[in-house]
């Protein structure tokens, strides 16, 4: 296990019992829109709840997490993750394996269901943002952008909130 997987449990421990801020701006926690391949909108793809955990300025990787919605007919095949804030972006499963020893991997797609949700969260699949340009604060936002296996992307803001 890298040092980063280890961070990255910590952190998402760290979480593990916090809610969900509400976001300004946007109904119910509604926090993103998403554009198809040509670049015009599209409303296959909500996030509701998305927020980036808090790390201390030392700390170089941070955890995503929310609610992202499907409401497209076919399931959406998340591929990529990007943000200005960080160098890049990883998606990431967490498994058990045979003997109960629980981790986190990197994982080349993430897929929402077709009418249906994914959650983001400090027990399963999650979004991490590796090199972080600069400390993160409590209240800021940041911009992410997913990218699906059609080329579509789909754009969402976070709050940065503490564990």
């Amino acid at each position: 296990m890298t040092r980063s997987m280890l961070l990255g449990a910590a952190l998402l421990a760290l979480v593990a019992c916090r809610p969900a801020p509400q976001t300004a701006g946007h109904p119910a926690g509604h926090t993103g829109h998403s554009q198809n391949e040509a670049g015009t909108p599209s409303s296959v793809l909500s996030v509701h709840d998305a927020r980036v955990v808090a790390v201390p300025p030392s700390v170089g990787d941070t955890s995503v997490f929310g609610t992202l919605h499907n409401a497209g007919p076919a399931p959406l095949r998340l591929v990529g993750v990007q943000t200005d804030a960080a160098s890049h972006g990883m998606l990431m499963v967490t498994q058990t394996d045979p003997a109960g020893l629980t981790g986190m991997q990197d994982t080349p797609a993430l897929t929402v269901p077709a009418g249906g949700d994914l959650t983001l969260s400090d027990t399963g699949d999650h979004l991490m943002l590796m090199g972080l340009r600069a400390p993160l604060q409590e209240g800021q936002t940041l911009t992410l952008t997913l990218t699906d296996d059609a080329g579509g992307t789909h754009t969402f803001d976070a709050p940065v909130v503490k564990p």
